[in-house]
Order: C-alpha cells, then sequence, then structure tokens
C-alpha cells in the first residue's frame, strides 16, 4: 500500500466510514510513522484508544499509549509546550514514571526531556532526560538492545560539553571527567552485551533492524575518542567498528527520517569530540579530523550530507522595516552568497519589508534549482543572483509603490466603492508588477499564487519535500515563510507554499487562551480560498497599521472574520519561524526601525501610546535577542548571527545636574574596537547614525540611500562572520559589488562624503525630502509659504463678521428627528432598495465626492510621480554621486 493510500485509509477511519481494531490501528499507525505524518498517526492511535475493546487488551493498550506519546512529542501541528506536557500524560496513564521501569516508557520520557531542552534551553530538562535514560540503562542493555543506555552516554557527552564550555566562561576548571567516563562505560557494557546478540540463536531478525546496527555503531563511534595516536595500527579500531556496523544497517534500507536522525545524532557527536581538542575543524579540512573522517565513511560520496552534518540547518530571519530593511538585507544577502552560505540556507522566514525582498529572492532561486540539478550549482549562481536583484529590487523600488497605490484612477475608483479591494491589496498587485515580474521565470506580469511556488529541483523525484529531503543536498530549496499577525486572536499568521495559518510553536497553551487558527494546506482550504496571491500574502506581511487596511478573509473560519497586519506587531525578526522549523544556525538580518532616545517625550493623547508601543516592540526584540543568545549557549544553535543598523555605535550614559563623578567617556574608557570615528566594520559612525535614521516606508529610494544600506549591511555581516558566528564558511575572492561604489565617501571626508551625508540627512522624512535638498524649491516654498498667509489675513478681514455655526433652532432639532424616524419606518414597509431610489440625491453626491477625490488622489500621484520624484531620484542618482568629484 503506498504512501497516499495509508493517508487515505486514515482519514476514511476518522471520519467514522470504516471500523477497525485496535491493533490494526495501531499498525496503521506505524505506517503513518514511517513517512513522519505524526499528525495523522497520533489521531488514529487516539481512535485506537476510545475503542471499548481496547479495554479487554492491556497489553495493547499500553503499547498504544507508548506510540501516542511519541507522535505527540513529535506532532508539530501542536504547541511546542502543549504536545510534550500532553505526551507526558499518555505515558503517565499507562505508567507511573517515577518507579515504573519500563524501558520503552523510560526512553521515550527522556526522549521528550531532551526536547524540552530544545524547547527552552533549560539545563535542568537534561538533567531530567539523563535520569530517564539512566533507569531505563540500569534495567540491562540486553532487554532494549541498549537504546537508553547509547541515549544516555549521548546526554552526558552532551552535559559535559555544556559544563566545559561554562567553566571555560568563567575561567574556572571543569570537572565533567566523571561525565565522560560514565559514559565510556555505559558505550563499553552496550558493545560487550548487545553487540553478540547478532549471533546468538533465536535473534536473526536482528540483522534487519537499523536501530539495533546504530546503536552499536553510535556506540563505538562514541568511544572513537579513545583511538590511539596517528601512526600507530589500532590508530582507526574503534571508529573502524563503528563505520562496519553502521554500513551494515545500512543494507536495511530504514525510513528516510530514521536514517537522518541517527546521522545528525552522529554529527553531534563528532562536533562534541573535535571540539574537545586545541585544533579548530574547517569543512573544507574534514578529512584531517578522524571522527569527521570516519562519518564520511559511512555517508559514503554524498558531500551534500557530510556538510549539513557538519554545519546544521541554516535559517535566514529577515526583518521588518519597509524598503529600507529590504535595501539593507540586499547587502546581507550579498556577503552571505559570496562566504557560500546562502546555498545552505534551508529556511526564509520575512517580516513585512523583508518579506518583499525575500519573496523576491525566493523567486529567483526557484528558477534556478528547478533548471539547474544540484551538482551543477555554485556558489557563482547565488551571487550572479544577488548581483541581479540588487538592480532589479532598486528600479521597482524607484517606481514608489506607496505613491502608485493612489497613481491609477480606476483603481481608486475601485477602493472607493468596493468593500473587499483596498489599498493594501492595491499595493500587493504592484510589488507582483513591478518587482517580482522582473524575474524571468517565464511568469511575466501574470498572477502569482502561493500554491504555485513549491520548489521541485532538478533531478529529485516529483513528491520531494525541502524538511525531509535537503539534508542530502547541498542547494538546499529554502522553505520560504512570511509573517503577518491576526487581529483576532494576536498571534503569528504565516504563509508558506504549502500552507497557511497560525504556527502552533510560538502559543504558550498556560498563559494564551486565545482561540488558534490552525494551519491549513490550501487545497484543504474552503472554496474561494484555496489560491492566495504572492503579492497579497507580502503585503499583509508588511501591513503597517494605520496606514494600510486590514487583508481579510472571510468565510475561512466559523463566523469569524480573519483579518491580518503586518507581521512586526507580533515578531519583527522573523525568530519564531526558524525556532519552530528547528534550525540550530541562525542568521537575522535585522533593518527595523529600532527605537530612539527623546529628550522631550510627547504627552498627547496620541503620541504618549504611540511611544508606548514602540516601547513594547523594543522590549520583544530584546527578549527574543536574549532568548537566541540564551540558545547559542547552552550549544541548541550551533551558529548565531544577529546584525543590525545600530551596531558598534556609541551609547555613553547621562550624568544627572551637578553630577559630581561624571562618566568617563574618553577613549580609554572604552574598548579598542569601540574608538575612533569608524565602526568595526569601516563605517563612518556619524553616516552610520543616518543610516539607523532612515525611514522605514514604501515610497523611492535614491541610488545613494539603496547603495549605503548595502554596504553597512555588507560590512557587518562580514565582520560578524570574521568573529565565527558561525562555522564552516572560510572567506573567499570577493565578486564586484556595484554598492560598494559609494563605500569610500561612507569612511573619509571629502566632497562626496558631504554628497552622501547631505541626502542621508533628509533621508527620514516621509515627504518633502527633494524640497529640502533643492534650493528653487526652498525658495518655492518660502513664497507659497508667504501667500497662505497673505490669503488668510485676506480672509480673515473679509469675512470677519460671517457667523462660524448658524443658529439651531428646537423646531429644526425636531424636524431632523421625525425625518429620521419616518425613514426608518418607510425603510421597513418598502424595502432598503426603495430607500435607495427615494435618497438619489444624496446617493448621487456621495458618488459624485468618491469620483473627485479618486480623481484628486490620481492628480496629486502623477504630479509628484513625475516631477518631484524625479527630481529626488535625479538628486541621488549613481551618476550624480560620480560628478561629485573628489578634491
Amino acid at each position: 500500500m503506498s504512501q497516499n493510500e495509508f493517508k487515505v485509509r486514515a482519514q476514511r477511519i476518522l471520519r467514522g466510514q470504516s471500523d477497525n481494531d485496535p491493533k490494526e490501528l495501531l499498525q496503521l499507525a506505524k505506517e503513518l510513522m514511517k513517512v513522519k505524518n505524526f499528525t495523522l498517526a497520533r489521531r488514529i492511535l487516539g481512535r485506537a484508544l476510545s475503542e471499548p475493546s481496547i479495554n479487554e487488551k492491556p497489553e495493547l493498550k499500553h503499547k498504544i499509549h507508548q506510540q501516542a506519546a511519541v507522535c505527540t512529542y513529535k506532532d508539530m501541528d501542536l504547541p511546542a509546550d502543549e504536545r510534550l506536557d500532553r505526551a507526558l500524560d499518555l505515558l503517565r496513564a499507562t505508567d507511573h514514571l517515577e518507579t515504573t521501569t519500563d524501558q520503552e516508557t523510560l526512553g521515550i520520557a527522556g526522549a521528550i526531556y531532551k526536547r524540552k531542552w530544545g524547547v527552552d534551553s533549560q539545563k535542568q530538562q537534561l538533567e531530567r532526560s539523563l535520569f530517564y535514560y539512566l533507569r531505563g540503562y540500569e534495567q540491562g542493555v540486553v532487554k532494549d538492545r541498549g537504546y537508553t543506555g547509547i541515549n544516555a552516554a549521548f546526554v552526558l557527552d552532551l552535559l559535559a560539553h555544556q559544563e566545559t564550555e561554562d567553566a571555560k566562561k568563567a575561567g574556572i576548571v571543569s570537572f565533567v571527567s566523571e561525565r565522560r567516563a560514565r559514559a565510556r562505560l555505559i558505550r563499553e557494557e552496550i558493545i560487550e552485551k548487545v553487540e553478540p546478540l547478532a549471533k546468538q540463536p533465536g535473534t536473526e531478525g536482528l540483522s534487519n533492524e537499523w536501530w539495533f546496527h546504530s546503536t552499536i555503531g553510535e556506540a563505538y563511534f562514541g568511544l572513537g575518542s579513545h583511538d590511539k595516536e596517528e601512526g600507530h595500527p589500532e590508530h582507526q579500531g574503534f571508529y573502524a567498528k563503528a563505520v562496519e556496523w553502521l554500513l551494515r544497517g545500512k543494507k536495511t534500507s530504514p525510513p528516510e527520517w530514521e536514517y537522518e536522525s541517527a546521522a545528525r545524532q552522529l554529527a553531534e557527536l563528532a562536533r562534541l569530540q573535535s571540539q574537545s581538542g586545541t585544533n579548530e575543524v574547517k569543512l573544507d579540512k574534514l578529512d584531517d579530523s578522524p571522527p569527521w573522517r570516519a562519518l564520511k565513511s559511512f555517508l559514503g560520496d554524498n558531500a551534500a550530507a557530510i556538510s549539513s552534518a557538519f554545519i546544521g540547518k541554516i535559517g535566514l530571519g529577515l526583518s521588518g522595516g519597509g524598503f529600507r530593511a529590504s535595501l539593507y538585507h540586499i547587502g546581507v544577502l550579498a556577503k552571505l552568497a559570496e562566504l557560500d552560505v546562502l546555498r545552505r540556507v534551508e529556511v526564509l522566514s520575512c517580516v513585512s519589508g523583508g518579506s518583499i525582498i525575500g519573496a523576491h529572492y525566493y523567486l529567483e532561486v526557484r528558477k534556478l534549482l528547478q533548471s539547474t540539478k544540484d551538482e551543477d550549482i555554485t556558489r557563482d549562481d547565488y551571487v550572479e543572483i544577488v548581483q541581479r536583484i540588487a538592480e532589479d529590487f532598486l528600479r521597482g523600488v524607484q517606481t514608489n509603490v506607496r505613491t502608485r497605490v493612489a497613481a491609477e484612477f480606476i483603481t481608486n475608483l475601485k477602493m472607493m466603492f468596493s468593500q473587499k479591494y483596498s489599498r493594501t491589496m492595491r499595493a500587493g498587485e504592484l510589488y507582483e508588477r513591478d518587482i517580482f515580474a522582473r524575474v524571468k521565470d517565464g511568469e511575466g506580469h501574470r498572477e502569482r499564487w502561493l500554491s504555485d511556488l513549491i520548489i521541485s529541483p532538478a533531478g529529485e523525484p516529483e513528491n520531494f519535500s525541502p524538511r525531509n529531503g535537503n539534508w542530502q543536498r547541498t542547494a538546499k530549496a529554502p522553505i520560504l515563510i512570511l509573517n503577518a499577525a491576526t487581529l483576532n486572536t494576536g498571534h503569528s499568521w504565516q504563509f508558506t507554499a504549502q500552507w497557511m495559518g497560525e504556527p502552533p510553536a510560538g502559543i504558550d497553551s498556560k498563559i494564551d487562551g486565545n482561540d488558534r487558527y490552525r494551519r491549513m494546506y490550501y487545497s484543504e482550504a474552503p472554496e474561494g480560498h484555496r489560491k492566495v496571491r504572492l503579492g497579497h500574502a507580502v503585503s499583509a506581511s508588511a501591513c503597517v497599521p494605520g496606514l494600510f487596511e486590514p487583508i481579510i478573509f472571510e468565510g475561512l473560519f466559523p463566523e469569524r472574520t480573519v483579518r491580518l497586519v503586518d507581521g512586526g506587531v507580533c515578531d519583527n525578526q522573523g525568530i519564531g519561524g526558524l525556532v519552530e522549523q528547528d534550525c540550530n544556525v541562525v542568521l537575522i538580518s535585522d533593518g527595523s526601525g529600532q527605537m530612539g532616545s527623546q529628550d522631550e517625550p510627547s504627552r498627547g493623547l496620541l503620541g504618549v501610546p504611540l511611544r508606548s508601543m514602540d516601547i513594547v516592540q523594543a522590549r520583544v526584540r530584546a527578549a527574543q535577542y536574549q532568548d537566541l543568545n540564551a540558545r547559542k549557549r547552552s550549544a541548541l544553535l550551533r551558529g548565531f548571527m544577529f546584525v543590525h543598523l545600530k551596531g558598534d555605535l556609541d551609547v555613553d550614559p547621562i550624568d544627572w545636574v551637578d553630577c559630581q563623578d561624571p562618566f568617563d567617556a574618553s577613549d580609554d574608557a572604552r574598548p579598542i574596537s569601540r574608538r575612533g570615528l569608524l565602526t568595526g566594520y569601516g563605517i563612518a559612525k556619524s553616516v552610520q547614525q543616518q543610516l539607523a535614521a532612515v525611514r522605514t516606508d514604501l515610497d523611492s529610494f535614491s541610488d545613494v540611500e539603496a547603495y549605503t544600506l548595502m554596504t553597512s549591511g555588507y560590512r557587518i555581516t562580514e565582520q560578524a562572520f570574521r568573529q565565527k558566528c558561525v562555522e564552516g564558511f572560510p572567506e573567499q575572492s570577493p565578486p564586484a559589488w556595484n554598492f560598494l561604489e559609494v563605500e569610500e565617501a561612507m569612511r573619509y571626508p571629502g566632497k562626496r562624503y558631504r554628497h552622501v551625508r547631505k541626502l542621508l540627512g533628509v533621508s527620514g522624512s516621509k515627504a518633502f525630502k527633494i524640497w529640502m535638498l533643492s534650493t528653487p524649491l526652498k525658495v518655492l516654498a518660502v513664497l507659497l509659504a508667504l501667500v497662505a498667509v497673505v490669503f488668510t489675513v485676506y480672509a480673515f478681514i473679509r469675512w470677519r463678521h460671517a457667523p462660524i455655526v448658524q443658529t439651531i433652532t428646537l423646531g429644526a432639532v425636531g424636524i431632523a428627528i421625525l425625518t429620521y424616524l419616518l425613514t426608518q419606518v418607510i425603510t421597513m414597509v418598502v424595502g432598503k432598495n426603495a430607500m435607495k431610489i427615494i435618497k438619489l440625491r444624496q446617493t448621487l453626491i456621495r458618488i459624485a465626492l468618491g469620483i473627485g477625490m479618486a480623481l484628486l488622489g490620481w492628480f496629486a500621484a502623477r504630479l509628484h510621480l513625475h516631477v518631484f520624484d524625479r527630481m529626488f531620484l535625479s538628486r541621488g542618482s549613481i551618476e550624480n554621486f560620480r560628478k561629485q568629484e573628489e578634491s
């Protein structure tokens, strides 16, 4: 029976269209588990436990509880805290966890607590995991073929490594030899007692069990660090034995996820063993490291699988912040492409402005992967993609999306008179027309639907899944996550090429009692919602509250209207999507508008709540950063980069009035890296301060604004990798990046430096930038102001005796009330349609006003686009920059 047939059968059972014995349901669940469909398997096991006959078979009920616990803790469709706690409850329903000696139950409990450690980074979860694994091991390694023992040894090594790293940072001596010694003894016992089982009578079936071979192989691998030194005949003893057992187990054709799981755990062991030495291991020098050489022997010629195991799963977060963030991200992407990191990015989590550039980049990568086989793709392909994006995206930005929303008379009318069409939807269509259509993938200006954007890499099977197949590819097929926020529940909402809805990982059911709108595949969505435009999803992610209307989904959930706004409301860096997808190398490009200090904060009714919201956003950002930093310290993350626009900018404490002990702001009071006029990545601090204050808007950005933002992102990412934020990516020869043409003007004083400073000096303004730069327009502005003053004075004198409010009599109030009541009575009698005819005059007036507003908006937008926007782009063009000759 095929994978799809198992799924169809399970769905038929859940609909009540088929009766099945609990034993058959258990077998069906195991088949679903083999293909990682834990959600469906969990529900099938739940149905089995609800069968009345199950109580007559306690042993079968016990097994179903255990497998239900496994499926529950692995089910990514449930919130993390809920699924892990529910899995423990399922175990407690069949065993007393504190006293049980059932090795299967103890092994599952250990795995659950190890996963809890992966969620909250708390060391006590790892200690609890060890407690259950050790109790299982103490029941005898023969009974469970060494399963709990081998995992206990692995957790001992993890704790030893974590304690060693903590001791190094604290500058103290670490006492972890006892943990490592115990791990060694456990592995030796597994080899001594479990390995001979394969030759004993009645155990012939073990030769076909993958976990039996992988357990013994891992035991030998864990002892590999005790091999003799190079040159001795026993040098490859343990590692050679490990490879022998692992290759033998590979012949049993294990399910892909089991094979990958074992390979990743071995890779973690190899990392722990290689980090205990004095020499740094590099990706291109793995043959110099015995554990990595052994892992390579096991995985064979699959260099992609080896590099995936060494590097980890890379996720890239692109923050919100309008086109400022988008352009900054291009610089980050450029450096990542140059270092050959982009080729290995598996998850792309985007918010607001990051969603616009993220979707553009995804379309380019999709085109590459679907037309070129993995082995033919190189670093230079990604460099070319970013070079192309840097020019195409900027040209799209310079069409001025924000103003073009109102620049078409027909769409203005549509927005005026249609409740189902908004400026947000119009902006999404402009993203597709003016930006995404520049990708030469054959789609041109046609509508782009999310469900059509699944990547089918050349040379891979039709059912290729990035989550399951990426680890054996060098050029990963990235999962694109576009993050929005749900006004209904306050949760994040995600769009991908396969599904949409609220992700469970970011919801803590212990403190969040709101509804959760379940994720759904587009094929499962109600009619009318099975196709979602890419532009509309991006626009929902970039829907700044107060400036754009929410994106609306009616009829998606019963008796609810879903309204989505900017994803930055919940998570402005896209971190949640990366954590949920189990990324252990997290790269964050933060081009958001960070809150600045104010000498005189507002006390107005509007200013105070707006400032308070900024404070909340800043605190959320800080909390997310601290969470990721804690994950890095606890070894959950192998690599962590967080670059932002205020990197390396000095902040000195402010002394109080009449302070007798002022803060020492001299150079000697700062670290060497923070002294001087330049940041650590080589950009003048004065220029970087201006870049941090650039507007977070969706209007036109000049060449100089764009290139300076790109250069800043490029250089700070370079600095982060030089500081070893991620291992395995040595520096490579840089290609030609056009945006670096402005770099010298961002460092040293001169005519071009002053030109850049002047342009960036007005970049924080959302309007009238060219009026601040152009002397003729400044003069015109003064003249217009004088005319306005003269007209105001004239109007005051001319109509000084005119009443402002007409006299309102009691009779007029009575007539108004009577007219309203009569209107309501007539409406009930003759109906609303008849009343529309009676109110024809008012209707015509509203239509005329709507047309007038649409026409006025069209005229103002066209005037700005064809006159003032062109002047602004010309003033900030790269051609004008080149004319600023240095003296």
